[in-house]
């Protein structure tokens, strides 16, 4: 069963086991249609190959910078596998959005919703329920009686949100994260350049966030752009990977030279669909 918001957030990190944690954040989707969760473990033989590209090179990673880290499972995983490898660098992970807040309806009720007062997930009676169609709701029944129940009670939620009454901000990354001394989360979007993090990195990992599924080429350009300004400077790694649904890893390990272009490290399957953009940039 698929714990509720009201419930995740009140429980320790050690009550919540992974299995626990990934379906609570498969069940968040995002107005793009994405969905909260990274699966743990996903990204293990991928992070085993970065590191050992790291150490082969003899780059110092002390600060990274990982994109689009969704709930931040991948990032706990990338920390464990280069503490294994010797390295302890501070790690930063972005996502957008980070913030959602559970608003309490009364009479066992409550309602999760983002920052702009759309309905994540609804929880009646200690019970999650997803506002958002399902294929069974089509043989259940549920399929007119799931968005006019979403509809009362996201506009019923977003109006005391507004008010500001019985209502709770959370995070919404892996609470393994909460008091991490290595980690912390951000909310940034990856089309517009931070400043704060202009010239900081020895290493930035974008994970299944750039790709053309996702953004036309001229935001793809522009993300690019940024995550370059990001990189401390010469020797400096960019990571872009992804995952196709079949399971299997593409992804390109960029080094920054001198000269201000990108060489190719190492290429892990069939290297990054958007490697020749890179190559321009």
């Amino acid at each position: 069963m698929i714990l509720a918001a009201t419930q995740f957030f009140s429980r320790p990190a050690d009550a919540l086991p992974q299995q626990v944690e990934d379906a609570f954040f498969s069940s968040i989707k995002n107005p793009n249609n994405t969905f909260k969760c990274t699966w743990g473990g996903r990204f293990g033989e991928v992070d085993r190959r970065l590191a050992q590209a790291i150490k082969a090179r003899g780059t110092e990673v002390r600060e990274l910078l990982d994109i689009g880290v969704s709930s931040g499972t991948t990032t706990l995983d990338l920390h464990d596998t280069l503490s294994r490898e010797g390295f302890h660098p501070r790690i930063i992970g972005t996502d957008y959005p980070i913030h959602a807040w559970i608003v309490q309806l009364g009479g066992g009720c409550a309602a999760l919703l983002n920052k702009h007062g759309q309905l994540l997930q609804i929880d009646m009676f200690g019970r999650s329920i997803q506002p958002w169609r399902r294929r069974r709701d089509f043989l259940t029944g549920m399929w007119l009686a799931r968005p006019l129940l979403a509809r009362l009670l996201g506009r019923w939620a977003a109006r005391k949100l507004r008010e500001g009454i019985g209502v709770r901000q959370v995070e919404l990354v892996s609470p393994r994260i909460r008091d991490h001394d290595s980690i912390v989360i951000v909310e940034d979007d990856v089309l517009r350049r931070k400043e704060a993090f202009a010239g900081r990195f020895d290493l930035v990992r974008a994970a299944n966030i750039l790709n053309e599924n996702y953004f036309r080429e001229a935001e793809l350009r522009r993300a690019t752009q940024n995550l370059l300004s990001y990189l401390r400077g010469p020797g400096s790694l960019l990571f872009i990977v992804r995952t196709l649904q079949s399971g299997d890893h593409h992804g390109t390990l960029f080094a920054l030279r001198g000269d201000g272009a990108l060489e190719v490290v190492e290429r892990i399957g069939a290297g990054s669909e958007i490697e020749k953009l890179l190559a321009m940039a």
